[in-house]
């Protein structure tokens, strides 16, 4: 497609820009839309109701180096939007309709991020989440927009000041991601590394390589071993099920298990949407080798040789979505039984403790402090599975339809039978 052209299909929504620059290439309206105005003002929406609910808690962190830092970046990130503003105004400038529109509410949630980033940096123990997200997926997404600019090959001033940009902005995902650990304040240093890991130390688990390196050098002792998190503590989960416990009148046979749904409901579906993830990242599978077997057999073209850089960044983020989804659902869900284990152990030896020496046989409760137990954490490990398994076999049904018809039932049937 001429040069003279491709201008007015980067000012349509697209998403695909045709032929434009080798026609693998978004527009550049859906870039300054869909991937940086939207996921800015979606943030924007929450940062108030964090800002308002962190203004609430207590000074947590000692002054260090790194909060001056974080603002000072986040202002010079500012400074480079507004500096965009002015060069996307040029008559010279070629841009979109929405092209001024993006540089000015990057500004503005820039400024509202870096409130949030000095709340969270002071009054949380733990890299902020949110902040690490965000800027982790907008730097995903304006490094294709940098692209777009450099391929444009006209808009080359602006494409220079938006690679520094997005160079302060990798500099800001660095720094939000420091474990504040060393900078506590007193009574929250004793945290374990894991409640004080962000979003990246908990999908790696980054905060157990401490420990594996001393486990590889050397026999590990008790006190070596990582402090515990506070809702896994035998007093915690006592207190939180003992007194709901004590205080329901008639109990019925299920009574129990629906207590313990009831107070750690958050826990155990707290590794519904990894696993959800996981469902997703497996079934890209199918549709990433269908499209590989399709590719191979293309010629060799400008065209295809980028699908096939486009195959192998697919590749790699399915297959380390797969990893990561994988590790938080599996943790997530042991966590839960933890917590249960805990939980049922604790209340046991209250009970114990608390009846008549001749009332119960001891063994009995042995028993059911390690068999029964045992059983019970053994079912709680597939739980998921259960709603998991029935959404991936609807799916594969579904894709079997696709390719073979009516015919889908034959291995239906199969494994039915």
């Amino acid at each position: 497609m001429s040069s003279e052209t491709c201008p007015l299909v980067d000012d349509t929504f697209g998403p695909y820009a045709k032929s434009c620059r080798g026609g693998f290439d978004f527009t550049l309206l859906f870039e300054e839309t869909i991937l940086s105005i939207l996921p800015l003002c979606l943030l924007l929406v929450v940062v108030p109701f964090r800002v308002s609910y962190l203004a609430r808690r207590t000074v947590k962190v000692n002054r260090t180096v790194w909060l001056p830092l974080k603002l000072a970046l986040y202002a010079l990130f500012a400074v480079l939007h507004i500096a965009l503003v002015v060069l996307w105004a040029k008559p010279e400038a070629t841009g979109t309709k929405a092209s001024i529109p993006n540089a000015a509410t990057t500004i503005i949630g820039f400024l509202a991020l870096g409130l949030l980033s000095y709340m969270e940096h002071q009054r949380t123990i733990r890299p902020s989440l949110l902040l690490e997200l965000y800027l982790l997926l907008s730097l995903c997404f304006d490094a294709a927009r940098l692209r777009t600019l450099w391929l444009q090959g006209y808009n080359n001033t602006l494409a220079a000041v938006s690679s520094v940009a997005l160079a302060i902005k990798f500099c800001l995902l660095i720094v939000e991601i420091v474990w504040k650990r060393r900078f506590l304040r007193g009574e929250w240093s004793s945290q374990s590394p894991e409640a004080t890991s962000g979003l990246f130390g908990k999908s790696l688990f980054l905060w157990l390589n401490p420990l594996l390196r001393a486990g590889f050098a050397r026999s590990l002792s008790v006190e070596e071993l990582l402090p515990l998190d506070k809702h896994l503590t035998s007093d915690y989960l006592y207190e939180s099920l003992h007194q709901p416990w004590a205080e329901r009148g008639t109990k019925s046979s299920r009574a129990l298990l629906m207590l313990f749904f009831r107070r750690l409901k958050w826990r155990l579906l707290a590794a519904v949407p990894p696993r959800l993830g996981l469902i997703a990242f497996n079934f890209c599978q199918p549709f990433l080798i269908e499209r590989a077997i399709s590719f191979n057999r293309q010629p060799v073209t400008d065209s295809s040789t980028n699908v096939g850089y486009g195959l192998i960044g697919a590749y790699f983020l399915v297959y380390c979505g797969i990893a990561v989804t994988t590790g938080q659902y599996q943790h997530l869900t042991y966590r839960a039984i933890t917590m249960a284990r805990g939980g049922l152990i604790s209340m046991m030896f209250d009970k114990t403790a608390s009846i008549k020496a001749n009332a119960a046989d001891p063994a009995s409760s042995l028993t059911l402090m390690s068999a029964d137990i045992e059983r019970i954490t053994n079912g709680w490990q597939t739980m998921h599975e259960i709603w998991a398994n029935v959404i991936e076999v609807s799916l594969a049904i579904y894709l079997l339809g696709r390719q073979l018809g009516g015919a889908c039932g034959i291995p239906i049937a199969v494994a039915v039978g």
